[in-house]
């Protein structure tokens, strides 16, 4: 008999042995199919009774990383759809430069103007 159960079996009365059995079989059936603990309750007459059940482990597949089609550096315009939103039709970024501090140029390349950007009070 394996250590761990035999306080079962101190517990319960030896006519009752083969049900304690049967259902000490059914809890670990439970254990192994569904991967959740929990603290049992045994009476004398070798009834089981999950007193409290443990959540469910999370499953392994929460995150899968896909790789994206194209790398970002061959396409600059695919890491973000945050700039492209702003873009004219000739790569002008429609804003006000004097409230936002954004320096743009004809091509690509956004510049922040740091001076515009002091950290206020919290």
């Amino acid at each position: 008999m394996h250590p761990d159960l035999q306080r079962y079996f101190n517990h319960v009365w030896p006519l009752f042995w083969p049900w304690l059995v049967l259902n000490l079989v059914r809890v670990a059936r439970w254990h192994t199919r569904t991967g959740r603990d929990a603290l049992m309750a045994v009476d004398c007459f070798g009834n089981i009774r999950l007193v409290f059940v443990a959540d469910a482990p999370p499953p392994d597949d929460l995150y899968t990383y896909e790789a994206p089609r194209i790398p970002r550096w061959e396409r600059p315009a695919v890491c973000g759809a945050g700039l492209a939103a702003l873009r004219g039709p000739f790569g002008q970024v429609r804003h006000d430069p004097a409230k936002s501090g954004i320096v743009i140029h004809n091509h690509d390349m956004v510049r922040t103007d740091p001076v515009l950007h002091v950290r206020g009070p919290p």
